[in-house]
């Protein structure tokens, strides 16, 4: 009988955050690739622009950031780093294998938590251990030394509780969801502050510009709408889906995935069915 090597298919985990927590932290997503001798392309992971701040904690394995943009990057990633904002598009490339567990936090909440001035983590990818608060600091070595998945999710949820009255007091929550729709002049109702002073607390406690934001919230909405149309059967008509999310009309709905993704939403979907190294996109 000849021996027969398996090579394991690369897994990807999500768990939507629970509870009360849910308002502040979008999801958890642990990425495997252990045993499956990833080679070229594959090694690879693209990644959207995002109006979200990341904490990811690189269990085994090494990353490094390649490209933002069309921009060539020469970065090797911490052991527990942080993502802040990112208003374009990138590339980073495994080093061997890799076991990862992330937790995606809405913006306002990630400064709200770890008192972190987001002006200053915009575009970049930090180490965890240099910029948070020591309450912080703290939930990053106990999520680090944690059993299972399911003990760092609980730690980061113990930790949103916690501090739960510092996040309940901000008007966010509500401006995240009005998103598009989103005014300059409403904004400055909401957060109390004049037209000069919004794009400064803007940038410091949401991590990019109003407008960029809203571009972003936008494209988060559009990227769940394809998803959902394709769990159900349905091959997404761009031009129907570019009026129903907002969009003026298809050539807008394009530009903008281009500026978040590098393609156009056709483009994106064909590599995404067929590239490893687009997982993310699937979630």
């Amino acid at each position: 009988m000849h021996k027969t090597d398996i090579i394991l298919k690369a897994q990807t985990h999500i768990w939507p955050a629970s509870g009360q927590a849910a308002e502040h932290v979008l999801m958890y997503i642990v990425r495997d690739t252990r045993g499956c001798h990833l080679e070229g392309p594959d090694q690879l992971n693209r990644y959207p622009a995002t109006p979200f701040c990341c904490i990811t904690w690189m269990l085994e394995g090494e990353v490094s950031l390649l490209q933002q943009g069309k921009i060539k990057r020469e970065q090797r990633l911490p052991q527990i780093f942080v993502a802040g904002c990112q208003s374009q598009y990138g590339v980073s490339m495994n080093l061997g294998d890799r076991h990862s567990f992330m937790a995606v936090f809405y913006s306002d909440a990630f400064h709200a938590l770890f008192e972190l001035d987001l002006t200053t983590g915009q575009d970049r990818f930090v180490d965890a251990m240099e910029v948070l608060n020591p309450s912080g600091l703290a939930l990053l070595q106990a999520v680090a030394l944690a059993d299972t998945h399911a003990d760092r999710r609980s730690l980061i949820e113990s930790h949103v509780a916690h501090n739960s009255s510092a996040l309940l007091s901000s008007p966010w929550s509500r401006l995240r969801k009005m998103g598009q729709n989103l005014s300059l002049r409403l904004s400055c109702s909401l957060l109390g502050v004049g037209a000069r002073q919004l794009q400064r607390r803007v940038r410091k406690e949401a991590g990019l510009p109003l407008l960029g934001l809203s571009r972003l919230w936008r494209a988060k909405r559009s990227h769940s709408q394809v998803l959902s149309d394709l769990a159900q059967g349905q091959t997404p008509n761009w031009a129907e889906h570019a009026n129903a999310l907002g969009y003026a009309d298809q050539s807008h709905l394009i530009r903008d995935c281009k500026e978040v993704s590098g393609r156009s939403p056709q483009q994106l979907l064909n590599d995404v069915r067929k590239n490893e190294s687009d997982w993310i996109y699937r979630l």
